[in-house]
Order: structure tokens, then C-alpha cells, then sequence
């Protein structure tokens, strides 16, 4: 009995640990759910995520690809036209967990689209691939290795812009064209590629940029890319920006990393900078740059819309090349070193938040439009060596106030507290701020010396006998000119896009105005597309009314104007533009001033409605048929629009929409009316106010 009990407790205890080994074993073989709701979404494969699951496998066409996350990138796997069959497994490295079977599978499609073709290359060894239509263009597109035997070497599309992603063969060695391609966002590149062109992908919307090694060119490939924040380039690489040195990033001003693989040699990355060794110039920089100490030049667009806010070149920097800092509108300082000794043609140039600049004493030039449209620029010091001042150093800084100069400058003196720099005798106003009292002494005003001072009101001519070319041109707030009897010659341009003056009244003793010298107008369109048909459609001008004696023996007139002059008609060295109004014959009085004005006119009139230019102090109330009558043919308020059309960056800030307001006379029926009068002249009244 007591052994029949003890076979009975030994029976239990092994049918306790069957059943504990059951138990365990059906822990350990827990299985994972199979992934389910896969989708494909702009090349990335997604599914539900499986809980518990350690990663997942996913399988297209027989291939496995692993994955920690519940979403695989197909950009690249799928990089060939066919048909792509896909299914998931979620993964399981934990004891007593199984991964799970295959999820249902799902099916992916390419088919090559029809708005790109194939052309013969020069040579006619292989194929270019072209746009045929680039508004069908619509997500990614994969370039075939090879056409009828021949393999596609390059690649130019311009203008897609629905395309997203570009798959690149290796046979692929140039890449010409996906300019304005704005939403290309993703590249698989070519390892046989060497060379992109220029403005090869202009524009686009790139935000990692990782080159492959065998690329040797690499033109202003990329600019404007403003969402580029890294850039990858090979030890290759041998050539980088166009003949002009503009470096592939110009424009990009979201790139904040920059690196060249180690054995380039060639250039060399440093601070986020491209340095060209044999010479150490920095060739291309970024907001995130830190210029090396070693740097001696700044190349060409180098900082070109980085989106810099604050620049510091180190002592041992001697050159800047053209456009190096421009269209960095949040660059606020500058510091330039005592080592810098030349500085290139637009180097600063619309720097919009740029207050002020010291030059140092080493630059000797100021070159053209050094700092045109920096139009915060205020304050600036130039220095002890400055031999030579270009045009349009300062066109459209609009706030500037001071100019100064080293004393010890032998070519130059700042007058006026820096409000004028003057050449070293004084009879010269070489550059202007927002003062237009002319100092005494002055006898000519430079050319360009006030352009694009949008600030300034009024101007006292004081002595001044020579007015330059373009001195006061694109001076927008300048809205009355009140010229002196010292004045002799008015330069080409020299009051051009000054659309506040609506009247200039020569004075007499001036012998010559220049070309164009007060024309305001927009233009539309390039010569080459002009024609006859719509001549009318490409320039707007302002208008304008002139009262001009007969001292002046050089002059054109131009659409939109309206001159009164004592000449009986055009003279020798005048020209009369269609589209102007001259009144021939008329008897001028004088102002106080020294101002003419008109006091009556052959009674010729024919028309309807001319305009009649401002007297101040007085209001023009109409044409009297005898001297000091009452007005028989009485005024009237005449507007005139003006609205400028394809203004660009830089008009903006001088041309815009305005309404035009004179006194006018001598309506059709007006001009009927005097005809039968009799009267041989009609006298202009004037009604002090």
C-alpha cells in the first residue's frame, strides 16, 4: 500500500513538469501578427506596426531588405520599369517570440512615361534622353542604361515641374539641364558620372546633396537650391563653378554644411568652406562658414545669398572677388581687414540690412556698383589710399547720410560734415547723401554722384555750372528742380527715373541738355522681342512738361513731353520724338528766381488738352485772347496714370504706380473756339495764390 502511494506522488510530480514544459514551450512559440495595411506613398513602402516585433523583412521580388521601423524607402530599389511584387515579415529576436508569416502581398507597377525621349549624341555613339512634353511630367523617372544597344550617357531636362525624383543609370557621364524643376527633391546619381553642367539643376527643391566619386566638373550646377542644407563632394573632383568662377551654390542660403572627401588635390574643405589650395581662395562659403585663418582671397559669388549675418575676413585676406557678399539682404557688419588691398565690381551689393563699412587703408579703387542697392547702407569711411571712385559705387542707397575720408587722402576731402565728398581742389561733387545743399565752390556735380539717393527733396544748385550724366538719376523723392542761371550743361540721364518731377522749368543760359537727361519710363519686354505691331505695349513714360528758352542749343524731345520754347521751330542740334508735344513760338517771362515761365503763344492749337507746366505761388487758370485778359479758354485738372510693368528687384525702389495731376487747356472744342477768335496769340493767365 505504501508503495502503490509512492508510485502515485511520483506519477504526479512528472505529470506537474509535463505540463510545466507544455507550457513553456507554448510561451516560447508565441508568433507575431503579420503585418497588415501596406501602402506605397512618394517611394516609401509603410504598414501597420506589428507590437512586439523587433524589426521587419521585407521582400519585393525575391530580394529581403531589413528594416527597424514600419516603413521602407523604395526610391532606389525600385529602380527599374516593370512590375515589383512586395510582402512584409515582422521580425522577432526575443526568447519565446516567432517572427511572423508574410503579410499579404501587394503589387507596384512602373511603366516608362511618354514625355521624354531619346536623341542621338554628337558623336553618335549613344543617347541623350530629352523632354519631349515637360507639363506630363509627374513624379519619379527612371533613365534606362541603354536604348537599342547603345547606353544613355546624358541627360537633359529643363522645365518639369510635377517631376520629384531622378534615378540615373551608371552609364550616365553628363547631366545637362533640370533647371526650374521646382519640386525635384531626390537624385540617385550615375557612378560613371563626371561632369554637371551649368545651372544644371537650378532651383530645385535638393536638401542632402552627396556626390559620387568620378565626378571632375561640377559648373554653377546648383544655385538657388534654398532648401540645400549639406553638400558631399568627391576627392575628384578637379573644377568647380563656370568660366566666370561662380560656384555651383550661389544662392543656396539654407546650406549650413559643406565637406570634400579627404585626397582631393585640388580643394579642400575647411569651416564649411571650399578652399582652392594652390592659391587659398575660398571659393564657395555658407552661413555656417568660419573663414580660415590661412584664407588670402575671396573668389568670385563666394558668400553670393548665403544668408549671412555677420562677416569677419582675418588679416592675410588681400583680394574680393566680383559679387563675392552681394544678395545677403541679412548681412548687418562687415570687418575688413588692413591686409585687403583690391575689391571687385558688385562685391557688397544689395547687402539690404547693411548699416555701415570702413574701407581700409590699403584699397586704392572703388569699383562699379560696390554697394549698389544696400539700402540701409548709412555710414561710410574710406580710406587713406583711395585713388579712384567707379560709377554706381553707391546707386540706390537711399539712406546714406555720411561719407568720410582719411584726411591725409591726396585725391579726395569729405565737405559737410561727410554729407558730400568733393575732389581735393572742391569744384567737383564726386558722391552725395540725402543733403542737397550743394557747397560753395562746387562747380560741377560728378556722374552718378546722387544716383538713387531716394531720400533727397529738393536741390540748391548754388554755383553749380555742370550737371553730370545720371548724377540725380532714380532720385524718386525728388519732386521739384529749381535750376540756377549758373547752370550751362544738363548731362545725359542726368535727372532719368526721377518720377516725382512732373515740371522743369530750364533757366536761361543753360546751353545743352543731355540725352534722356529727365525720361522716366518701364520697359517691358527684351529688344529682341520687340516689333512694330507692339512698340506701344514695351515702354511707359511718365509724363512731363518743360519750359525751355533759347540758350539752350542742345536738346531731345521724347514721347510723353510737352515743351514750351521761344524757337519758332525745332533748331539745329534739337530732336522732336513722336509721341511729344512742342509749342513752337512762345514768349517766356522770368521769376524772381530766374525761372521762365510762359506768358503767351502762337494761337495754333490743336488738339485736346495741353498740359501747362507749375509756377509757384501761382495757379494757371486758362488762355486770355489779349495780354493781362480774363481766361477765354479756362483750365481744367487733367490726370494721367503711370503704372510700371516688368519691374525688377532693383526698379522697385524708384518706379511705381502713380497718378499724374496738371492744369490743362485748350480742349478740341477750346482749339475750334480760338481758331475763330481771330486772335493771332493767346496770353496765359496766372492767378497768384
Amino acid at each position: 500500500m505504501k508503495k502503490k502511494k509512492a508510485l502515485m506522488i511520483v506519477l504526479a510530480v512528472l505529470l506537474l513538469g509535463l505540463a510545466g514544459l507544455m507550457l513553456s514551450g507554448c510561451e516560447r512559440d508565441r508568433e507575431l501578427a503579420a503585418p497588415t495595411g501596406l501602402e506605397i506613398t512618394n517611394d516609401v513602402l509603410t504598414w501597420k506596426a506589428v507590437e512586439g516585433a523587433d524589426g521587419y523583412t521585407v521582400e519585393i521580388n525575391g530580394e529581403e531588405y531589413k528594416t527597424q521601423n514600419n516603413s521602407l524607402d523604395l526610391f532606389e530599389i525600385t529602380n527599374k520599369y516593370g512590375a515589383y511584387e512586395i510582402r512584409v515579415a515582422a521580425d522577432s529576436v526575443t526568447e519565446g517570440v516567432l517572427s511572423s508569416d508574410w503579410s499579404e502581398q501587394t503589387s507596384l507597377t512602373l511603366t516608362m512615361p511618354d514625355w521624354f525621349g531619346f536623341m542621338p549624341t554628337d558623336d553618335g555613339k549613344g543617347w541623350e534622353a530629352v523632354v519631349i512634353d515637360a507639363t506630363k511630367a509627374q513624379g519619379k523617372v527612371i533613365i534606362p542604361a541603354y536604348v537599342q544597344d547603345k547606353a544613355v550617357v546624358e541627360v537633359r531636362f529643363k522645365g518639369c515641374t510635377g517631376l520629384t525624383g531622378v534615378i540615373f543609370p551608371d552609364t550616365v557621364e553628363y547631366i545637362s539641364g533640370f533647371e526650374n524643376c521646382q519640386n525635384l527633391t531626390r537624385v540617385r546619381w550615375s557612378a560613371g558620372l563626371k561632369k554637371i553642367k551649368l545651372g544644371a539643376f537650378d532651383g530645385t527643391a535638393l536638401e542632402t546633396l552627396v556626390l559620387p566619386e568620378g565626378v571632375e566638373m561640377l559648373e554653377n550646377a546648383f544655385q538657388n537650391c534654398t532648401r540645400l542644407k549639406s553638400v558631399s563632394l568627391p576627392s575628384t573632383l578637379t573644377k568647380i563653378g563656370n568660366s566666370s568662377g561662380v560656384p555651383p551654390f550661389s544662392g543656396c542660403h539654407s546650406l549650413e554644411s559643406i565637406e570634400i572627401a579627404e585626397g582631393n588635390e585640388v580643394y579642400a574643405s575647411d569651416g564649411n568652406c571650399i578652399m582652392r589650395k594652390a592659391d587659398n581662395t575660398l571659393v564657395f562659403g555658407c552661413k555656417a562658414s568660419k573663414i580660415p585663418s590661412y584664407t588670402e582671397h575671396i573668389g568670385n559669388h563666394a558668400f553670393r545669398d548665403s544668408g549671412a549675418e555677420s562677416i569677419a575676413l582675418p588679416e592675410g585676406v588681400t583680394s574680393i572677388g566680383n559679387f563675392a557678399f552681394t544678395d545677403n539682404d541679412r548681412l548687418k557688419e562687415i570687418a575688413l581687414p588692413q591686409s585687403l588691398t583690391s575689391i571687385d565690381h558688385y562685391a557688397f551689393s544689395c547687402c539690404f540690412a547693411l548699416g555701415k563699412i570702413a574701407i581700409p587703408d590699403g584699397v586704392t579703387e572703388l569699383p562699379y556698383g560696390l554697394f549698389a542697392c544696400c539700402t540701409e547702407l548709412k555710414e561710410v569711411a574710406l580710406g587713406a589710399k583711395t585713388e579712384k571712385i567707379g560709377t554706381s559705387v553707391f546707386r540706390l542707397c537711399g539712406k546714406l547720410e555720411r561719407i568720410t575720408i582719411s584726411e591725409s587722402n591726396a585725391h579726395f576731402k569729405s565737405a559737410a560734415d561727410g554729407r558730400f565728398l568733393l575732389n581735393k581742389t572742391g569744384d567737383t561733387l564726386v558722391l552725395g547723401c540725402q543733403d542737397g545743399a550743394i557747397p560753395d565752390g562746387v562747380k560741377k556735380i560728378g556722374e552718378k554722384a546722387f544716383e538713387g539717393r531716394t531720400g533727397l527733396k529738393e536741390i540748391d544748385f548754388n554755383e553749380v555750372e555742370e550737371i553730370g550724366e545720371h548724377a540725380f538719376a532714380m532720385c524718386a523723392g525728388l519732386d521739384r528742380l529749381k535750376l540756377t542761371s549758373a547752370v550751362r550743361t544738363i548731362g545725359d540721364g542726368a535727372f532719368q527715373s526721377c518720377i516725382g518731377l512732373s515740371t522743369v522749368r530750364i533757366p536761361d543760359g543753360v546751353q545743352s541738355i543731355g540725352s534722356a537727361a529727365f525720361l522716366c519710363l518701364t520697359q517691358k519686354i527684351a529688344l529682341r522681342e520687340r516689333s512694330m505691331a507692339t512698340m506701344d505695349g514695351i515702354l511707359r513714360k511718365t509724363p512731363l512738361v518743360l519750359v525751355v528758352p533759347e540758350s539752350v542749343e542742345q536738346f531731345s524731345i521724347y514721347d510723353n513731353c510737352t515743351v514750351y520754347t521761344e524757337y519758332s521751330s525745332s533748331p539745329t542740334g534739337w530732336s522732336v520724338n513722336y509721341g511729344s508735344v512742342a509749342v513752337w513760338g512762345c514768349e517766356l517771362g522770368y521769376d524772381d528766381d530766374g525761372l521762365p515761365y510762359v506768358l503767351s503763344a502762337p494761337n495754333t492749337f490743336s488738339g485736346d488738352g495741353y498740359l501747362m507746366h507749375v509756377r509757384d505761388g501761382f495757379r494757371f487758370a486758362g488762355w486770355a485772347t489779349e495780354p493781362n485778359g480774363e481766361a477765354a479758354f479756362p483750365s481744367f485738372e487733367k490726370s494721367l496714370e503711370f503704372e510700371p510693368f516688368g519691374v525688377d528687384e532693383e526698379e522697385k525702389f524708384y518706379l511705381y504706380k502713380k497718378t499724374f495731376y496738371f492744369s490743362a487747356s485748350m480742349t478740341e472744342e477750346q482749339c475750334k473756339e480760338a481758331a475763330l477768335s481771330g486772335a493771332e496769340r493767346l496770353y496765359a493767365v496766372w492767378e497768384k495764390i
